[in-house]
């Protein structure tokens, strides 16, 4: 009897262990699976937060979030912050530049894989007579600073942190890219930095024909 009782406690170990053992095999097949996924899978753009999801407008804080979409006359007076905090706008921020403006979350793995190419391309456009400004969607002033310090970012940074100037412009999608000429009027619009969006900025800042493109 107590030989069986051996065999058997010995026989139950076993299965135990095989079991123990394709349970874990499955659970790495499945993660090197779910790992190939996500790296074969294309890069999307990341979807700001639903109106229902994101923080109700404080009516005191009206002169800094700037009238309401619905009521704006252009969305370059629509008010936003800057890194300290205060309000401002794109029409006054860009005084008539022509400018990349890039709408964008630090949460948003996209919009920090391009920020080394804006701020390149910031300081290209500068020697040019343009600008690039981002406008973190979202976001306070004090994440936006934080952030910038973080990264060594130079170029100019703007927080819409309830949205009016996402809602104005209709942008959901981040990152989202808008290229404004002299005029202020949005000449290109597009998902990401690539070489369209260089050339309508580059297009943009060129005075007249008779000027060689800026280098950008």
């Amino acid at each position: 009897m107590r030989i069986r009782a051996a065999v058997l406690r010995d026989k139950r170990a076993r299965v135990t262990a095989a079991g123990r053992v394709a349970r874990d095999a499955l659970g790495a097949a499945v993660m090197a699976v779910l790992i190939v996924g996500a790296l074969a899978a294309p890069q999307v753009a990341c979807v700001s937060p639903s109106p229902a999801a994101r923080p109700a407008r404080d009516p005191a804080s009206a002169a800094v979030q700037g009238p309401a979409t619905e009521t704006a006359r252009d969305f370059r007076d629509i008010a936003v912050r800057d890194e300290g905090g205060r309000g401002t706008t794109l029409r006054s921020t860009l005084g008539g530049k022509p400018a990349l403006v890039s709408l964008w979350a630090p949460w948003c793995a996209p919009c920090l894989r391009e920020q080394p190419a804006l701020e390149r391309l910031a300081r290209a456009a500068q020697a040019c007579g343009g600008a690039v400004v981002a406008v973190a969607v979202g976001e306070t002033p004090e994440t936006v600073a934080s952030f910038a310090r973080s990264r060594g970012l130079t170029f100019r940074q703007l927080a819409d942190d309830r949205f009016v100037l996402a809602d104005a412009l209709g942008r959901r999608r981040i990152p989202a890219l808008l290229v404004l000429d002299r005029a202020g009027q949005i000449v290109f619009s597009g998902e990401t930095l690539d070489a369209t969006a260089t050339a309508a900025l580059a297009s943009a800042i060129r005075p007249s024909e008779d000027v060689p493109p800026c280098a950008l």
